[in-house]
């Protein structure tokens, strides 16, 4: 009989190894082919049941899946599903998402293990600061009871606490305070009442199963509960850990909100982007079978841009004791992939003018997010990669380029400036925050963090150094004095960043292709060195994952010109006048044109002409004093460029 048992288990863990591979290799599609999504969540969840039980405030995620786990899971076949279908469950989506995972995040395990190695003195202040947002479960439970602190320890013997940011760590907070409770300050229901947004909750089953009682509360889409912990002001102490009496903002993204269009032009909170709203009738709970449906209905993908992270938990999850599986980890990074990739960040690329000696290009990065992006915890950071080759392929310039660890090889050790115009391949456009200590330093220990030696994030639109909030919020550096970054004219609210390329071509006249690519890094090398010079069990642990980790970085956007070697406009007979303009600009010998585009002197694109289709046009133009390019491409795909001077 044993061997018989023994032979089913290798069979089923053959099967699931070649369920998983398949899904991986071959994609969803391959695996339903075989089996129904219940199926491979049945096969793949085998032992990674979510923790059960409740503490004096908190449920954990395991009660709560019985009614919100699975569509179809219980009598009412229909419920939990979209219009189409598919399965909204808010478990299922939460399940392998950093929020659920939080408390086991083992990149935050070893970064507080690296703050108490600094400050062995300031454990207990780390500790309880770090598992409020990380474990709010196991934290608030704890002092609601008494108790003077939640360390790590207490957390490593707290299924509850282990469960992350879990259902009740959102749906039982008040509205008490919220958009000015930050750092973790929020004030959570004592008598068991869950929060939601719909009117008249039936509850029974809730009352029945867990003992909690379902209420109407509008605060639960308010953008303020998320600012709670998305906002964190820290206390900084000096290089003896003395403090320094001041305050340090680590993270601000409630306030960057606040801070923008998404806030008061359509406000858009954080819920409707990072839980998108479905306006299908979507029945919220598997029980009873009767229930009416809802909408509108938030889905809870909570997605953000860590996908290094996810990849990685993917990766160990039987070590790190992980509930989600496989296939649930591979849904996130796809849907984190997908939002990094289509609504984080636009650019356009265009080519100014080109000379026998230098190729000028601009390029603006426009952010689609209601905060600045990169966002959140200041290891993360973008950095455009900018090619040029010629036709052979060969490079002619290369700014960005990384290593196989994707280490930026030419960047500075202390910490790369923000440019405005890079002409050289050792400068490298950085989006990034750089915290500073008392020495005015590079620091990458939150308690040290003392100034902001840089911030050239890209703001959301709408973004103000006016606005009340802009103390939180400030850029810093080189950034704050460019004429292009977040500003058009010199007024403020763009959300965006133009950079210009100038490119020497040591006489080069051929074909250029251009590529620039921005890349996203939420963990980059260098971000953990100062972390990796240290030992304990969670940092050696952390760092044997992360070395073994995939570092390619998440490409957001990537622009490309392809051009054939350029031609002065007098060399095919065009003639362009008067120069200096005025009102006008008149061009003869024109053939087989296909654009005909005006541009300033910064790369901004003017206006944009119609060709009448023939070999003379007088093109209207009100400019202001300056220099001006007018670039017209032929249908043979040349490039032909004319400096215009308006007086």
């Amino acid at each position: 009989m044993k061997k018989i048992l023994a032979s089913l288990a290798i069979v089923s863990g053959l099967f699931l190894a070649y369920l998983s591979s398949s899904f991986i290799e071959k994609g969803k599609t391959e695996a339903y082919k075989f089996h129904s999504q219940r199926d491979i969540n049945h096969f793949e969840s085998i032992a990674k049941v979510l923790p059960t039980g409740m503490n004096s405030i908190f449920a954990a995620s395991g009660e709560c899946e019985l009614c919100h786990g699975t569509a179809g899971a219980g009598p009412n076949t229909t419920a939990l599903q979209d219009a189409m279908g598919n399965d909204v469950s808010p478990v299922a989506d939460w399940k392998a998402t950093m929020m659920a995972n939080s408390a086991k995040d083992p990149f935050w395990r070893a970064k507080v293990s690296h703050e108490v190695l600094v400050n062995p003195s300031l454990q207990v202040a780390i500790e309880n600061t770090c598992t409020k947002c990380h474990a709010p479960n196991g934290f608030f439970n704890a002092i609601h009871n008494g108790e003077p602190h939640y360390s790590i320890a207490d957390l490593e013997q707290d299924t509850i606490g282990l469960d992350g940011v879990s259902c009740t760590s959102c749906h039982s907070m008040l509205s008490d305070g919220l958009g000015s409770v930050f750092s973790a300050n929020m004030n959570y229901d004592t008598n068991k009442t869950i929060y939601g947004p719909y009117d008249a909750p039936f509850v029974n089953p809730m009352q029945n199963t867990i003992g909690f009682t379902p209420e109407k509360g509008d605060h639960i889409n308010n953008a303020g509960l998320c600012g709670a912990c998305h906002t964190l002001i820290t206390n900084p102490v000096d290089l003896s850990g003395i403090s320094t009496g001041t305050y340090f903002v680590e993270q601000a993204i409630y306030h960057e909100w606040l801070n923008s269009d998404f806030s008061t032009t359509n406000p858009t909170t954080c819920q409707e982007c990072h839980l998108p709203r479905t306006t299908d009738n979507v029945v919220i709970s598997d029980r009873p079978g009767w229930l009416d449906p809802r909408t509108p209905f938030g889905k809870h993908t909570l997605v953000g841009g860590n996908a290094f992270m996810l990849e990685l938990l993917k990766n160990n999850i039987d070590s790190l004791g992980l509930s989600a599986n496989v296939i649930e980890f591979d849904t996130v990074i796809a849907r984190t992939v997908n939002q990094l990739q289509n609504k984080t960040l636009d650019v356009n690329l265009l080519e100014i003018q080109r000379t026998i000696d230098t190729a000028f290009y601009s390029l603006e990065l426009i952010n689609k997010t209601g905060h600045k992006f990169p966002a959140g915890y200041p290891s993360r950071r973008a950095y455009i990669e900018f090619v040029v080759s010629n036709l052979d392929g060969d490079t002619i310039f290369h700014s960005g380029k990384a290593d196989d660890e994707f280490r930026l090889i030419e960047e500075e050790a202390t910490y790369e400036t923000h440019y405005n115009v890079i002409n050289n391949e050792s400068q490298v456009q950085i989006y990034e925050m750089v915290m500073g200590d008392v020495n005015s330093s590079v620091t990458t220990v939150l308690e040290r963090a003392f100034s902001h030696l840089k911030d050239n994030r890209i703001p959301p639109s709408g973004f103000t150094s006016t606005h009340n909030s802009y103390d939180t919020v400030k850029v810093y550096g080189n950034a704050d004095l460019d004429i292009n970054f977040n500003k058009n004219g010199g007024s403020e609210g763009t959300g965006s960043d133009i950079i210009y390329f100038n490119i020497p071509l040591n006489g080069y006249a051929g074909t250029l292709n251009v590529t620039a690519t921005v890349h996203y890094q939420p963990v980059p090398p260098k971000w953990t060195d100062e972390m990796f010079a240290l030992s304990s069990n969670e940092i050696d642990l952390f760092k044997g994952m992360y070395n073994n980790a995939d570092h390619t970085p998440v490409k957001v956007a990537v622009a490309i010109l392809n051009q054939t070697s350029i031609d002065e406009i007098e060399n095919l007979n065009i003639k362009v006048f008067p120069n200096p303009v005025q009102n006008h600009i008149n061009l003869e010998g024109l053939e087989n044109i296909t654009d005909i585009v005006l541009f300033d002197n910064q790369g901004k694109k003017i206006k944009t002409f119609t060709w009448n289709q023939k070999s003379t046009q007088k093109l209207n133009v009100s400019i202001e004093n300056g220099i001006y390019y007018l670039k017209i491409k032929t249908k043979k795909g040349q490039y032909l460029s004319k400096k215009i001077i308006s007086l």
